[in-house]
């Protein structure tokens, strides 16, 4: 699989910087979260499909270990409705 050696470098969690609070608990690396909505896309699942939790080749991607335990649906929609409305997010990446 290709995919990690060529799109992780497409998202720096610095890219998302501004989206976040410096207050509060550490979030999930928008980096990761980004990567994985595009690779949704392309495979067309949905955020309850839970790939991250079950699918080594996503979790290869993301650069996970294989018994990393991934997150909740959740966090994907409202990572994506955050970066829509260029809201702060729950946690801080800076």
């Amino acid at each position: 699989m290709l995919v990690r050696d060529r799109l992780d470098v497409l998202f720096a969690d610095g890219e998302f910087a501004d989206l976040y609070p410096c207050d509060g608990r550490p979030g999930f690396s928008p980096r990761q979260l980004a990567l994985v909505s595009v690779l949704q896309f392309a495979e067309n699942l949905s955020d309850r499909a839970d790939a991250v939790r079950t699918r080594i080749d996503f979790k290869y991607a993301l650069g996970l270990e294989l018994e990393d335990p991934g997150f909740d649906y959740s966090v994907l929609s409202e990572f994506r409705a955050g970066w829509r409305k260029g809201m702060p997010l729950t946690g801080c990446c800076r």
